[in-house]
């Protein structure tokens, strides 16, 4: 503990440079930035090189080493006879402070003690990744039809990552790390740099989160983000289980069994195009999809119905089809 307090306190007051000793470092755009030391950059490459350098015949001998905040060395230090610029790539640690020291010696072989006080060049790393919000809900898929959609969400990568994991949770909640607390599902960018979110399991409200990684170590959780799911109001089928009258009854089931314990309700208009619809009932949704209705109606062609007022889960929506009733002798 001792040590790294040392180190920590060396960090916030660098020893000045030697004229003589100069440094680059790897910027967010992949170009070389020049050091000064006193004045740390703040970085969110997650790629970063440093490449120190001094001027011919300043030193016998010389030796540089990069160590991470808790002063633990995480490159080579080892010693150099020639003034000959290095480059050398450094590991990344987390978002946290670095520090890059040059000693110089006028032995060689890096003996005895140095020739001046070490220079000391430190920057920070702040990598970071974002989701985008999407404006609202998501359709699960289209009105009709089995097939689920996949969904692109915006994002906005890290420089000089290696990858991503992305993460998310149907109710899912976001634990002290930032990460989803309890299971969660992988997935990943497509190929225009996207989230792909597919909508297989159904409605609901959904947490997203993402990171970036670089070697054994990732950036921090992106800010969480909330994705709303919801199913088109269709049917699956319609059923008529009595249909000898004069009362009659319905049956109908919907697609999308999430609207289990509301109502749809069940309208008629005269003919095949008919607009002047009369309620003939409201028949609430079981676990099962199902919903029934008992109505009377006489003779005749009709333009039947059925509609949603829309929750959380389902889409506001309507359908229709033309039933005919007829005058049966038995």
């Amino acid at each position: 503990m001792l040590a790294a307090a040392l180190v920590v306190a060396g960090l916030l007051a660098p020893t000045s440079a030697n004229a003589a000793v100069s440094a680059t470092i790897t910027g967010d755009d992949g170009q070389p930035v020049p050091m000064t030391v006193g004045a740390p950059p703040t970085l969110r490459n997650m790629d970063v090189s440093v490449s120190p350098a001094l001027a011919q015949g300043d030193a016998v001998s010389w030796r540089y080493v990069v160590t991470d905040a808790t002063g633990t060395a995480i490159t080579s230090d080892l010693c150099w006879s020639t003034p000959t610029p290095k480059t050398v790539s450094v590991p990344y640690r987390g978002n946290t402070t670095y520090a890059l020291t040059v000693t110089l010696f006028n032995a060689a072989s890096c003996a005895g003690a140095p020739k001046a006080a070490p220079t000391v060049y430190t920057w920070n790393v702040a990598a970071s990744v974002a989701i985008g919000q999407p404006a609202g809900p998501l359709p699960t898929r289209p009105a009709g039809s089995l097939n689920s959609h996949i969904h692109l969400l915006d994002f906005a990568g890290n420089p000089g990552t290696s990858s991503y994991e992305i993460q998310y949770a149907k109710g899912g909640v976001i634990g002290p790390d930032g990460a989803i607390s309890g299971p969660s599902k992988p997935t990943y960018l497509d190929v225009s740099g996207k989230v792909r979110f597919p909508s297989f399991d159904g409605p609901g409200t959904y947490v997203v989160v993402a990171r970036a990684q670089k070697g054994s170590y990732y950036s921090p959780w992106s800010a969480p983000v909330t994705v709303t799911l919801q199913a088109p109001f269709d049917l699956s089928s319609v059923s008529f289980p009595d249909s000898r009258g004069p009362s009659y009854q319905l049956r109908g089931i919907v697609r999308e069994k999430a609207i289990a314990g509301s109502r749809v309700t069940v309208a008629a208009a005269k003919g095949k195009k008919g607009k002047r619809f009369r309620t003939l009932g409201k028949g609430r949704v079981n676990s099962q999809g199902v919903f029934k209705v008992r109505f009377r109606l006489s003779r005749g062609t009709y333009r039947v119905r059925y509609s949603f007022s829309g929750n959380s889960v389902v889409t506001k929506g309507t359908a229709y089809e033309v039933i005919t009733i007829r005058r049966v002798i038995r």
